[in-house]
Formats: structure tokens, sequence, C-alpha cells
């Protein structure tokens, strides 16, 4: 809890008596509030972390159905029941993954199929077996974990990115991802542009809209001898970046079963504008309290 008692002493040695006695009475009531602040900074950290701990086994288990990776539990289709005559129920006993489920919940978002994901991305996105998110505010990271089934593009089984956040404002510094050998001819991140002239002919890669275009290694510290221009165009690819991975780790993953089924009511702040557009500058600022408030209003769920 910051609170610089010296600094305001310093500065009421030029008011009178009478003014000197209220201010020294708001100092008290603004001392109290800062302190009340930090206790329920400290409570609203507590809460995070809680909820944390209890929300992890069904971010598994979610995984697990989605993946085929176990069975279906009689507990968690309870209210099915009814509905299900012999045959069907002998299904329970012998589980897939879910086809197409991760793709199908990435393109129904509108913030992505309209903004980052391309026209050759859709083959690849059927490959995509689970995605894991994690965030570690301890060490100031956040990264995605994507795991994919054999496919006619690349040979990795598992592309992660990851970004090291500045301590107090959260913003990337630096993000580190899987490189991606792409076989032959099938590298839908860049498109090659031939240009001729009158001497020799030009090759030049130029980079295509797609969701694979997250895959990037970017420091902050790499750019502090580039022109002005140069560092603001990585700029703009680092916070697209993050963007894109706080979108998915934020909304698409807890709530993928709404994407999948196209039931998602997407976030006004992010459909119809560009995911890396900066913020206005007379953005309403939310408490925690507001905005984990405005986030349960927004989530709306009644079982």
């Amino acid at each position: 809890m910051e609170f610089n008692y010296d600094q305001i002493k310093e500065k009421l040695k030029g008011y009178d008596i009478q003014t000197k006695i209220q201010l020294i009475a708001l100092a008290q009531c603004l001392y109290d509030r800062k302190k009340l602040d930090h206790e329920q900074d400290e409570e609203l950290d507590k809460m995070e972390a809680d909820y944390k701990k209890r929300v992890e086994p069904l971010i598994e288990a979610s995984n697990q159905i989605i993946s085929g990776q176990r069975l279906v539990k009689e507990e968690e289709i309870e209210d099915l029941k009814e509905y299900l005559n012999g045959q069907e129920q002998a299904i329970l006993d012998n589980q897939d993954p879910i086809e197409n489920y991760w793709s199908k919940v990435l393109l129904n978002s509108k913030t992505l199929k309209n903004e980052v994901i391309g026209d050759k991305d859709e083959a690849l996105l059927k490959a995509i077996k689970n995605i894991r998110g994690y965030e570690d505010k301890e060490q100031h990271k956040l990264g995605l974990v994507f795991q994919f089934k054999a496919n006619d593009y690349f040979g990795e089984e598992e592309l992660k990115v990851e970004f090291l956040l500045d301590e107090k404002q959260g913003e990337p510094l630096k993000v580190e991802s899987t490189k991606i050998n792409w076989k032959e001819g099938k590298n839908i991140t860049v498109k090659i542009v031939k240009k001729k002239n009158k001497q020799k002919k030009k090759v030049k890669e130029v980079e295509q809209k797609t969701l694979f275009q997250l895959f990037k290694n970017l420091d902050v510290k790499d750019w502090e001898k580039l022109e002005e221009e140069k560092k603001e165009e990585q700029q703009q690819k680092m916070d697209m970046c993050y963007d894109i991975c706080r979108l998915i780790y934020d909304e698409i993953l807890p709530y993928s079963l709404e994407y999948y089924l196209d039931v998602h009511v997407e976030d006004e702040d992010y459909e119809g504008d560009d995911i890396d557009d900066d913020e206005s500058d007379d953005e309403e600022e939310l408490t925690k309290e507001e905005a984990i408030k405005r986030m349960k209003e927004k989530r709306g769920f009644k079982k």
C-alpha cells in the first residue's frame, strides 16, 4: 500500500490552520481508504486463487471429454438418462473424441473469424486435438499449448506460445513460440510474390492472414535500435499476438461449448473492431469489483 505521508505534510505547509485541520482529516480518510483497498486486493487475490483451484478439475474434465480420453460419467448426464434407449445407453461405454471440436469453436468466434483466421486455416484447424492455457501471475507469464494429430502441414505434435509480461502494467515484453517446420509448399503464413524488372526477378514473402501468425518470437529489447516506424510495426505484431492469446485464454477456452454450439454472445469490445486496435483514451476504467460484477452479468449462465 503506497501512502506518501511525508509528501502530504510538505504540501500542507502553505495552508492556513483551518484548512490544514481539514486536509489532515482528509489525509486520514485517504489512508484508511487505501488500507481498505489493500485489504480488498488481498481478499480478491485469495478468491481468485481459490477459484482457480476449484475450476482446474473442470478444465481437465472438459479437455478429457472433448478429446475422448475418458468415458462420460453417469452423474454428468443424469438429466439425459430418461431420454436414452438401451442401444444408446451402450454408447456411453465407448466414446471417441468430438470430431472437429476445436476448429468449430475457433471458427464460431466472430472476432477470430473476421480478424485472424485465414481462408487456408480450416483444414489445419481440424487437426487440433486440444488447446490448453495457463497463466502464472508470480512469473508474469501467459501461454497457450495447441496439440495436433498427424496432418499434411507440419510434423510438430504440439505448438506453444508464451508471453512474458510487464510486472506493473501487464503489457507483453516478450513472446516465445514453437518453431513450425512447415512441409514443402504448406506454409500458410506467407505467400511468395514474384516481381519482374528489366534486370532480374525478385522474390518476396508476404505475410498472410492466419491464426498461425500467433507463433512468433519477439522481444522488446531487440527493438531499441530500430527506427521508430519499424519499432511500431514490431509492437503492433506483439500486441496482436497477445490480444489473440488473451481472447482465447479468457473467453474461448472457458466457454468453448458456447462457441461450439454458436450460442456465445461475443464481447462488444471485440466484435466489429480490429483485434490490435489501440484502446481509446476515454475508455471506462473499472475497479476489480466492477470488472468481476460485469463479467458475471455478461455470462448470464442459468441452469
